[in-house]
């Protein structure tokens, strides 16, 4: 015992010894020999302690590896990965050293006499700048916005009233996007004067992103409290708060932003997004009202499905030519500003995730929707004196029937809900008969009840 103690007292004196000599003037010159033979000490420790215990060392690592193994087996890497960080708690350790940092930095401040007469915004501008001068020091930044951000979200939960588990991961997604902009603009080696310009743009551009994930919020609670009729009006008023927030707070943004600095592809990149938020919301919006007038209509509404479509396509379009706007002016920057590894990579994952994706994805859309729709105008419509001899509602929607297509297997339906049966499969939704095909010369003869009009479409050589 007595022995550890005093190898403690050595290691802790051998630590010290460095800051002592420095004490010392007209040393400074063998500084660094001492600082190098103050290690050697510590460092014989080390290696002895680790070849006495060199085997529970190898079984501690074949343990942690098995373990290891058998969580991302059975949960994934990812699921790993969180509980490893959140076990070591590295958010708070890097919150602790930036604190610490800024604390450093503002005794300092405290104590220089040429910083007296100093504003306030350029005692914080000068903390920003040493806040951000290295690497670890922008993770420590991050792990501080990704803190904010969290409760950002929580705000507007609150707001909404809605706990969506899945809605919590904006601290991290922030994190990830301003770190990623820190990597893509060379933040830790810009200028001081420079590097707080970027500083300001890069959480001009998190503003911006915070923006569209609140939207993600808001946006499948108002459809929701539409389509199920939700009579709770506070609810309501709520959700179409936070949708006037997100129209006012970049405009707002845009008025300022366009006041203050002179076009260039940063101002460009804001600009879209914001724009890009007040057309989203405004789609989200129309959506919205659709939806609340066919809630007090008392008869079925068949357009209704061709207006949401038209105005969801035309706030996907607008999403996507923005998308390629984006990705055109990150070429510019590239080629004619600041290119890097990190900027050509996530300007390929924009172009794959949000144009071919998107587009692919729409394109795809399109044509079912277009082959749903020349299935339906190949059926018959259904005369009024049929649709009173059939006396029902449409099985898909249970309203009734003011217009009707009737099927091959000779049943009534809304044609905008066949329409969107289409989408999932093509045989009927009551007896799970093919809706379309073709009938060949060798095909049995159709029922004598079903309509001339529709054998005449199946077989035009009939008519």
């Amino acid at each position: 015992m007595n022995k550890c103690r005093i190898l403690i007292q050595i290691l802790s004196f051998s630590f010290i010894i460095p800051t002592l000599i420095a004490l010392v003037p007209g040393t400074q010159g063998a500084l660094n020999t001492v600082a190098v033979l103050a290690t050697l000490l510590p460092l014989f420790i080390m290696i002895k302690s680790l070849w006495v215990n060199i085997f529970p060392l190898v079984n501690l690592i074949q343990e942690g590896y098995k373990y290891t193994k058998t969580i991302i087996n059975n949960f994934g890497i990812s699921a790993f990965l969180e509980n490893e960080w959140n076990r070591l708690n590295i958010p708070i350790v890097l919150r602790i050293f930036w604190s610490m940092r800024v604390l450093e930095q503002t005794l300092y401040l405290l104590t220089d006499v040429d910083v007296k007469n100093e504003s306030m915004f350029d005692l914080i501008k000068y903390l920003l700048i040493k806040g951000c001068d290295t690497f670890t020091a922008v993770l420590g930044m991050t792990s501080f916005v990704s803190y904010f951000c969290h409760y950002i979200g929580a705000f507007f939960q609150w707001v909404l009233l809605t706990d969506d588990v899945d809605d919590k991961s904006i601290g991290t997604i922030s994190a990830v996007l301003f770190y990623i902009l820190a990597l893509q603009t060379g933040l830790t080696g810009l200028e001081p004067e420079k590097r707080f310009i970027r500083l300001y743009r890069n959480i001009c551009l998190l503003f911006s992103a915070l923006l569209h994930y609140i939207h993600n919020i808001v946006n499948p609670l108002l459809m929701s409290l539409s389509a199920s009729h939700n009579p709770s009006l506070n609810r309501h008023i709520r959700a179409l708060l936070v949708c006037g927030f997100l129209i006012i707070f970049p405009i707002a943004m845009l008025t300022y932003l366009w006041s203050n600095h002179s076009i260039s592809t940063w101002l460009l990149a804001v600009s879209s997004f914001n724009i890009e938020i007040i057309i989203k919301v405004l789609v989200s919006l129309a959506v919205y009202s659709l939806f609340l007038i066919d809630a007090y209509r008392t008869t079925f509404w068949e357009q209704l499905d061709d207006y949401v479509y038209y105005i969801k396509s035309f706030g996907n379009t607008v999403e996507f030519c923005f998308g390629i706007f984006l990705f055109l002016n990150g070429v510019y920057i590239m080629v004619f500003v600041s290119g890097g590894a990190v900027r050509a990579s996530m300007m390929c994952i924009h172009a794959y995730f949000n144009i071919w994706c998107d587009a692919r994805d729409g394109w795809r859309v399109f044509i079912k929707r277009r082959t749903a729709v020349k299935k339906i105008e190949s059926l018959p419509e259904a005369t009024s004196e049929q649709l009173a001899e059939h006396d029902d509602v449409c099985a898909i929607c249970y309203q009734n029937m003011g217009t009707a297509k009737i099927t091959k297997c000779n049943h009534f339906f809304h044609g905008v809900c066949l329409r969107k049966w289409l989408y999932v499969q093509d045989r009927c939704p009551l007896c799970h008969d093919i809706l379309y095909k073709t009938e060949s010369a060798s095909s049995p003869p159709m029922h004598s009840n079903q309509p001339q009009e529709y054998q005449n479409v199946i077989d035009p050589e009939n008519s």
